[in-house]
């Protein structure tokens, strides 16, 4: 029974994913019209983030060459030793985690279609086409995504949290806290848990309440680990200043990839909190930091672009339409 499900949801995912999105682009255009697109020129203006707080990244080549190597690696074991249906789907969706990381998004799409044409029960593969679907705005087709997901892996609490996100982003705060908690329950000392339960918990109890709310959280965690995330919450309860936290980012001995890692965290929840007092124009110049990261794998990345995209649709900024890879006309 389990698995006719799955294969109903895998059915429906490929459709929605695979064949003409017209309806889905004449959405994304219709929302270029809302009444705040009065005042384009306030997105349109001059940067708003000082030369002071931007910090210069190149990509890691390196990471780069590996992860090629990997591609070819993996493609020659899918088409010379899997054996098995089990093994090809473990190994499309390992090429389609690292096309993610390469931002070759639409390759990464195929990987985990094809990881579900081999298994119709894999459940990563259903979590990550949701975050896929959450991220274009998709919002009904990424609940069913998840949904399926945690059907065929109940235990998956990162599917809990990718759905959350994909909830709070769809306007359903309060229906985000469940998911949030779940997530935050299986490890309360991750401060990345705490951060996006703050972040909903904004959305639904006020300002005041989700910080008190951080501020305890962060005061009951075991802090053995070196998660950089503490500092971002040491920024957004107080202890530290912008300037601060900013200068664990451009610290000259850093590696590079660690730079990169934390510019995109750093200038994503820069960002949200601008955006939380009001700085719109702030607000959108940190997520263009954070995209231009070129970190494609951690969400705060993602959801940067996610951001920018609406944001500039608010405000009438029609070029950005063609940001979002599902709304893209040349798929039609």
């Amino acid at each position: 029974m389990l698995g006719q499900k799955a294969r109903a949801h895998h059915n429906a995912l490929a459709f929605i994913i695979c064949t003409t999105v017209l309806s889905t682009a004449l959405t994304g255009c219709s929302a270029l019209q809302p009444s705040s697109i009065a005042e384009p020129q306030l997105l349109s203006g001059d940067f708003a983030v000082p030369a002071s707080e931007i910090v210069l990244t190149v990509p890691v080549m390196a990471a780069v060459e590996r992860d090629q190597m990997l591609i070819v690696q993996l493609s020659e074991l899918i088409d010379h030793e899997a054996d098995n249906a089990a093994d090809r789907a473990e190994l499309f969706y390992e090429l389609g985690v690292i096309y993610d990381r390469l931002g070759l998004e639409g390759s990464a799409r195929t990987m985990f279609m094809n990881a579900l044409v081999e298994k119709p029960d894999y459940a990563p593969a259903y979590n990550f086409l949701g975050i896929y679907l959450a991220s274009a705005e998709r919002f009904a087709d990424a609940y069913e995504a998840f949904d399926a997901a945690l059907e065929l892996a109940p235990d998956s609490v990162y599917t809990n949290f990718a759905r959350a996100i994909a909830l709070y982003y769809g306007k359903r705060p309060q229906t985000a806290l469940r998911d949030i908690e779940t997530f935050y329950r299986a490890d309360r000392n991750d401060p990345y848990r705490m951060i996006w339960y703050y972040l909903i918990e904004d959305a639904t109890a006020g300002h005041e309440t989700a910080l008190l709310h951080l501020k305890q959280r962060y005061l009951q965690a075991n802090k053995q680990e070196d998660y950089f995330g503490y500092h971002v919450i040491d920024y957004l309860t107080g202890l530290i200043s912008k300037a601060q936290l900013l200068s664990l980012v451009k610290d000259p001995q850093l590696p590079m990839y660690l730079k990169i890692e934390r510019a995109c965290e750093v200038y994503f929840y820069l960002g949200k909190e601008a955006q939380r007092q009001g700085q719109l124009k702030a607000a959108f110049d940190y997520f263009h930091l954070a995209a231009r990261t070129d970190k494609y794998d951690f969400l705060e990345h993602r959801y940067a672009l996610f951001e920018i995209r609406r944001m500039a649709k608010a405000y009438g900024l029609t070029s950005y339409r063609d940001r979002n890879p599902l709304q893209d006309p040349q798929l039609q």
